[in-house]
Parts: structure tokens; sequence; C-alpha cells
């Protein structure tokens, strides 16, 4: 069995785990695993962070921590999925939230999400500097000191935390994502000019953190986590 394969399968069994739960138990999970993001010291310090806004069902909520971000003043950068016409595949730009309202008057999409709305998009700040989408290409190093300005639009891209969804994370801090490859390629992207990383943390119910000896199968290009949040309590780092 293939990697691509063997997580297939391992989403399958997630997923299907994951529609057992009540609303009431979502909810739950949710502000405890909220709660221990807002607590770290690494968010408490961010100014400009990125949180990944949330299905209905099946997964933590993220409304309390949008809020709480944004009503303490920090920079909130949400993911905008689009297809460059220089990309071979769709990618995802982390755009800014101005305001408490303006997260309120997000429209949903087929899955439930909150999404930004395609007009506008030009006016928003881009967490990679700049307004409006990037092109979805590495920023090509050329010689030091000078880039060839494909991805990173100016001096404020740079971004503290992102707060990244997935389908499943193990205690190695790996993480099993959707399979669109959004949020690896856009920190492959982020980095490629040799910015330091953000602190990456996931976010997950109980259900969807496998159980200790168990990984996920990761391939080359996968990012690993800083942390992961769990809905019953745990803050696992890589520390521990």
């Amino acid at each position: 069995m293939t990697t691509q394969q063997s997580k297939s399968d391992l989403r399958k069994r997630i997923k299907t785990k994951l529609k057992t739960l009540t609303e009431d138990e979502i909810k739950t999970q949710s502000e405890k695993a909220q709660s221990l993001i807002i607590s770290l010291p690494q968010y408490q310090s961010a100014q400009r962070l990125s949180i990944y806004l949330s299905m209905p069902s099946s997964e933590i909520q993220t409304s309390s921590l949008v809020s709480h971000a944004l009503q303490n003043n920090k920079k909130v950068f949400v993911p905008y999925i689009h297809h460059p016409p220089t990309s071979p595949r769709k990618v995802i730009d982390l755009l800014r939230l101005s305001s408490l309202a303006d997260y309120s008057s997000l429209s949903r999409d087929s899955w439930g999400i909150p999404t930004l709305a395609k007009e506008g998009v030009e006016g928003r700040e881009n967490a990679m500097g700049g307004f409006g989408l990037g092109t979805g290409e590495m920023l090509e190093v050329k010689e030091e000191g000078e880039h060839e300005d494909v991805g990173r639009k100016g001096e404020d891209g740079t971004l503290d935390v992102v707060v990244m969804p997935g389908v499943a994370f193990d205690e190695g801090m790996n993480r099993l994502g959707h399979g669109g490859g959004f949020y690896d390629g856009f920190l492959s992207r982020y980095c490629s000019d040799g910015t330091g990383k953000p602190f990456l943390v996931g976010l997950c119910l109980a259900e969807q953190m496998l159980p200790p000896g168990q990984e996920i199968p990761t391939m080359y290009d996968d990012w690993i986590v800083d942390a992961v949040a769990v809905g019953d309590g745990r803050l696992l780092t890589l520390e521990d």
C-alpha cells in the first residue's frame, strides 16, 4: 500500500468515527481546545497570526478563538483558496480580517465554512506582505539580499502563529490534512526565502488524536506542528 493510500484509509476511518459525535460534544471539546491555544505564550505574544475558519461539524470550532484574537487587537489572517494563472493547482493565501464585524459578515460556503467573498480580496492585507492574492510560486533567491518577487510582496510578510486544522495528529506532531496540500504548500512558499517558520499549532478533537504508538504516514513535504491542542484538555508539544 502506498503512503497516499494509507493516508486515504486513515482519513476514512477518522471521519467515520467523527460522525458519532454530537454537537454538544464538539462544542465542549472546542471550548477546551481554544482555551489551551489562548493560554500559550506564543499566542499571547503574537501580533500577526492565522486561524482556520471551521466547518460547523466534525472538527474543533474556532469562532471563539478568532473573536478573542480580534478583540485583543491581533491581526488575524484566514485562508482563501484560489487558482493562480501561473500555478498548476489551487493554493491558499492568508488574508486579513479587518474586524469582528467583518468576520461576522462572512457567508458560508457549501461546507458551511465562513468564507471571504471573491469581491474585495484584492484590498485585503496578505500575510506574506502587501495586499491581494499571491502567485502561488516559491520566492526565488537570486543573490544574497536580492529576490525574485513572486511570493512575498513586502517587508510586513511575517506570521507569528498559524493555527492549523487536520483530520488527524499523532504524538510525533505529524499532521494528516484533508488531502489538498494547501497548508504544506503555503508553508513551503512562506519559508522559501529563508524566513523563519511561524509557530504551528494543530487543533483537534480527542477522536482525531492517534493513540500512543500509532503514527500518521508521511511524505517528504509534510510539515510537522510545534503543538497540538486536543479537545480533551491535553496540550502536546515537541518538547514532551
